[in-house]
């Protein structure tokens, strides 16, 4: 599949609030209808620079409001969930509330 052909659409988002120490707040996104091998293929070659223009709607529907979206400052981290790499995500740069999961199809 071709990243620059990519017609995506957000299905479903969940949150959770942040829990521990950490005070930066965690984006996930999963393609739907994708299997758990084809899951742990592809996290290292996430189409991500086109990921982030689905950011505000992904937050918009995770009930933040048009102001805190303004304010968070996404950035892209293969090792946003774990240190060896196998959950990458963004990570939300002045927002500590809640970590979101995003279900994408494309």
């Amino acid at each position: 599949m071709n990243i620059n052909e990519l017609n995506m659409k957000v299905i479903e988002v969940n949150t959770q609030p942040i829990s521990g120490k950490r005070t930066t707040a965690h984006l996930y996104i999963f393609p739907t209808g994708e299997s758990i091998v084809e899951n742990l293929m592809h996290r290292g070659d996430r189409p991500y620079k086109k990921w982030y223009t689905l950011i505000p709607q992904i937050l918009k529907k995770a009930g933040l409001s048009e102001e805190q979206i303004k304010e968070i400052k996404p950035s892209w981290s293969q090792k946003c969930g774990c240190a060896c790499g196998c959950s990458p995500g963004f990570k939300l740069k002045g927002y500590s509330k809640q970590d979101v999961w995003a279900d994408v199809q494309y």
